[in-house]
């Protein structure tokens, strides 16, 4: 009987220890690689084990990093679309409209329209730059949309054409309105919100607004690659100023803001690092840190 009571619980613990480390390899992210010799894997780890500490700025430039073919890192999009999510959980709010577009295109990740939607909404609720016209351009896609989105949607469209900011809210509005979809189809309010895109040859707004004059249609623009009729537009890939791509600034960036307001240098991750008090570690108003420690590591140049 106690023979296998102990067979029983040695069974109980190889279950829970397989589970627990299942459930850490679907977790981890793909082991990064360098692509040229200015890469230091050093310096990457150490913003990883920023990013799985909460800092969710670090979180997003990995995403870039991963995507950038500049970076120094080996492109890899399953990574990016995995930080750029991460960043995203843990609250930073440009992360979610990357994380969208990733989802809503597969990029990175399985395409997922319902997950991109949410995440997008959740981004204009929350009054990120462009979110609330590309969230209404997802949904007009999404042939699974609700009514409920879609209203959503065109309230968001109605509120960034009233900011008269955005070239795309303007012409997806217009593209409703022609065609007559969740809205009254008009077309002289459609011809009236393509006049502002129009004025900047945006997604041949130019050409649709001579057709529904009834005037001759004259050769796009050149110079716009990215013009495309209808309401395939691309989700574009979003930077914040004064984070880079560039693995190495990025790494200095982030160490000199550790340093900055926590007193620390990112190699105290690994117990062996600069914090404030410590004999010869000298802390600049700066953030700048002055030690024979720093410079060895080559945080920064």
């Amino acid at each position: 009987m106690k023979q296998n009571s102990a067979s029983t619980r040695i069974l109980r613990i190889s279950l829970l220890i397989s589970t627990i480390i299942s459930a850490s390899v679907w977790a981890i992210p793909n082991q990064p690689e360098c692509a040229d010799e200015d890469c230091s894997v050093a310096k990457l780890n150490t913003l990883r084990a920023l990013a799985s500490r909460g800092h969710e700025q670090t979180s997003f430039s990995l995403g870039h990093i991963f995507m950038n073919p500049e970076s120094g890192v080996k492109t890899d999009l399953e990574n990016a679309y995995y930080y750029f999510d991460k960043s995203a959980k843990q609250g930073f709010l440009p992360a979610y409209r990357q994380a969208a577009g990733m989802a809503a295109q597969g990029i990175g990740t399985q395409k997922n329209m319902a997950e991109a939607k949410r995440l997008m909404k959740f981004a204009a609720d929350e009054g990120v730059n462009r979110t609330a016209e590309e969230y209404a351009v997802l949904v007009f896609s999404d042939n699974e949309s609700t009514d409920e989105e879609k209203a959503t949607a065109v309230e968001f469209l109605e509120a960034e054409v009233e900011e008269g900011m955005s070239y795309l809210a303007n012409y997806v509005l217009a593209v409703l309105y022609i065609n007559g979809e969740f809205v009254e189809k008009d077309i002289v309010k459609a011809k009236s919100l393509l006049a502002f895109p129009a004025s900047g040859k945006y997604a041949n707004s130019v050409e649709l607004l001579q057709q529904l004059s009834g005037e001759k249609v004259i050769a796009q623009d050149n110079e716009n690659p990215k013009a495309t009729a209808g309401l395939d537009s691309s989700i574009e890939t979003i930077t914040v100023t004064g984070i880079s791509i560039n693995m190495g600034d990025v790494h200095g960036l982030m160490l000199s803001e550790l340093r900055k307001h926590h007193g620390q240098t990112g190699s105290r991750i690994k117990g062996n690092g600069c914090k404030r008090g410590d004999p010869q570690c000298v802390i600049l108003d700066s953030g700048s840190i002055r030690t024979p420690t720093f410079w060895q590591v080559g945080t920064t140049r």
